[in-house]
C-alpha cells in the first residue's frame, strides 16, 4: 500500500470530529494490515463515528474514494464484511475480502 499519504479531511471539523475520521482511516488500515484484522466492535465503533461526523452518503463516498485513491485502502471492502458477515474481526485481503 502507498506510503506517506494525507488522511482526507474536510474544513470546519472540530479536533474530535478530525480525530474521529482518523480514528475511521485507522481502523480501515488495520483491517487490511494487521495479520488478524480488527476487532468488529472496534471498528464498527470508528464507523459509527464517521458516519457520525459525516452525515450525507455522497460525501462519505467521495471521502473514502479520497482515501482509497490516497493510501490503496479500499474502506469499502471493510465495511461490507462488517455489514454481510458475523465474523468477530474485520480482515482484509489474503483471500478474506
Amino acid at each position: 500500500m502507498a506510503e506517506n499519504y494525507e488522511y482526507p479531511l474536510v474544513e470546519g471539523l472540530s479536533v474530535t470530529e478530525i480525530s474521529d475520521l482518523i480514528g475511521f482511516y485507522n481502523a480501515v488500515e488495520q483491517a487490511y494490515e494487521n495479520p488478524r484484522g480488527i476487532d468488529r466492535s472496534q471498528f464498527k465503533m470508528a464507523y459509527d463515528k464517521f458516519r457520525s461526523v459525516i452525515p450525507a452518503k455522497s460525501e462519505q463516498k467521495q471521502l473514502e474514494k479520497r482515501f482509497a485513491d490516497e493510501s490503496g485502502f479500499d474502506s469499502y471492502q471493510a465495511i461490507k464484511q462488517l455489514e454481510q458477515t458475523d465474523a468477530s474481526l474485520i480482515k482484509v485481503g489474503d483471500g478474506n475480502g
